[in-house]
């Protein structure tokens, strides 16, 4: 046997032996202090239960070294098996996917502004399409259908949500009156100078968009595309 494994032995033999020290240290100590209770002393107290053992002290530099330096690893860097109650797998994304679609179903059950024509109560293309959408999630739907008010027209708003409601009636839908109503968007959109500005140059640069680039692409001496 060579020298190196005579000296793995060694270190494995003086943990062995330092691990039953502290584990056995402890219990040692507290079977030396336990009080005595003799069988007479038993027998005439009758069914009071004996006075429990004191706690350990702890006595030795050794042994308060082994005690403290445990109790520090436990408490700064193991911890303690009651504070790790993880949750279920996926509960986290579980979580946010909720707040998420909590977030987007009060805009998927309103009818803004641009869903109408105009000045009327009738659907555009695009209202048409989220009112489809709308009509067959509204059965899971708790809240209201909202339309989208307009203070400078209140008629024209209460006009669209009498259709609105009526078209959801002929479609067979349980939808009472109450559920249908007129407030303002849940969205205020941007604030400030701003958003203007970004509006304006995605207007532009969808508009500028089929005269800048071609429909087919041609060669050129910077891309080499043909």
């Amino acid at each position: 046997m060579g020298q190196g494994s005579m000296q793995q032995k060694a270190n494995r033999i003086v943990r062995g032996l330092l691990t039953l020290a502290v584990i056995g240290l402890p219990l040692s100590v507290a079977r030396a202090q336990a009080p005595a209770v003799s069988d007479a002393a038993m027998a005439g107290a009758g069914s009071v239960p004996p006075a429990p053992a004191p706690a350990c002290e702890r006595r030795g530099p050794i042994h308060r070294l082994f005690h403290h330096s445990a109790h520090t690893l436990q408490d700064k860097f193991i911890g303690y098996p009651d504070a790790f109650v993880e949750p279920p797998l996926g509960f986290f994304l579980t979580e946010q996917l909720t707040l998420q679609v909590g977030k987007a179903d009060p805009h998927r059950f309103t009818l803004y502004r641009t869903d109408f024509l105009a000045g009327t109560n009738v659907l555009s293309p695009i209202g048409a399409s989220r009112f489809n959408i709308m009509l067959k999630r509204v059965g899971a739907w708790p809240g209201p259908v909202t339309i989208e008010w307009t203070p400078d027209q209140p008629a024209v708003a209460e006009a669209r949500r009498q259709a609105v409601l009526a078209m959801l009636q002929q479609t067979g839908q349980p939808v009472i009156p109450e559920r249908v109503v007129v407030g303002p968007s849940p969205y205020p959109g941007g604030m400030g100078i701003e958003p203007p500005n970004f509006y304006n140059n995605m207007t532009i640069r969808s508009q500028m968009a089929s005269p800048a680039f071609a429909l087919s692409p041609i060669e050129s001496a910077a891309s080499g595309v043909r």
